[in-house]
């Protein structure tokens, strides 16, 4: 009859055990000066170099007035209050009372100046 022994598993001493932690420990700090490094060098080459001149831009007075005029436009309310409040004052009271005729030529006026802007020969022939 065979008799089967069970060995039992070696347990590491506990030098081992630091010089494993320690190993690790180390690769840890290896990838920590690894990001180090990256990130040294990215904020190295976000900075300009001595070596290099300011740039110098000139904004043409154009580009300045259309600065202006877009900032004009975006400070404007799509709906003007105070207009809308004043003609439903007038609706309500009856006084509002609108002339067909100037409407349909100030219309015909904006469609005119429109086909005019697309095709300036147009107004030639």
């Amino acid at each position: 009859m065979a008799v089967n022994t069970i060995k039992p598993q070696s347990t590491p001493s506990p030098n081992a055990l630091v010089n494993q932690k320690s190993a690790g420990d180390a690769k840890k700090a290896e990838n920590v000066q690894t990001v180090k490094s990256a990130v040294n060098a990215y904020a190295k080459a976000a900075q300009p170099s001595a070596q290099q001149p300011a740039a110098n831009v000139q904004i043409s007075p154009r580009a300045r007035e259309l600065s202006l005029a877009r900032q004009v436009v975006e400070n404007t309310p799509d709906i003007r209050e105070d207009k809308v409040a004043k003609f439903k004052a007038m609706i309500e009271r009856g006084e509002y009372k609108p002339d067909a005729g100037k409407i349909a030529d100030s219309i015909l006026a904006e469609a005119m100046r429109d086909e005019l802007s697309k095709d300036p020969e147009v107004a030639l022939s």
